[in-house]
């Protein structure tokens, strides 16, 4: 956790970025780089009966860190995005709730390392 979800993005194309990316965001959040996921979604877009090119957009689920460190974040994304050959692309961030992330059918907020802060963070989310 947190997870990156990428729409329209082919993973020949995010791949060579995605080392730094993760350095990035990985330092932006104080999280381990081995606590993020990157997944590109094969998606097939539809418009007037027609199949169209995917317009790229990155859903990013985590536990909420602040508008400072989303800031960060979305600028690291949009960076390795457009390096990526996508300029135009969006991101958008769903906050998750520790309370209701399970981890083996048991709460986050009940097997933390320690307790969660207010903003959802712990040594390892």
């Amino acid at each position: 956790m947190p997870q990156l979800r990428f729409h329209g993005v082919t993973p020949a194309r995010l791949a060579p970025v995605s080392r730094a990316l993760i350095d990035q965001l990985s330092e932006a959040t104080a999280t381990a780089r081995d606590e993020f996921t990157l997944e590109c979604i094969t998606t097939q877009y539809v418009f007037d009966g027609q199949l169209v090119d995917a317009f790229p957009f990155v859903e990013v689920l985590w536990f909420e860190r602040g508008q400072k460190v989303r800031d960060l974040c979305a600028q690291s994304i949009a960076q390795a995005m457009n390096e990526a050959g996508y300029p135009e692309a969006e991101s958008f961030f769903i906050a998750l709730e520790p309370s209701g992330y399970y981890i083996a059918g048991k709460p986050l907020a009940q097997i933390a390392d320690k307790p969660l802060a207010q903003d959802g963070s712990s040594g390892s989310a």
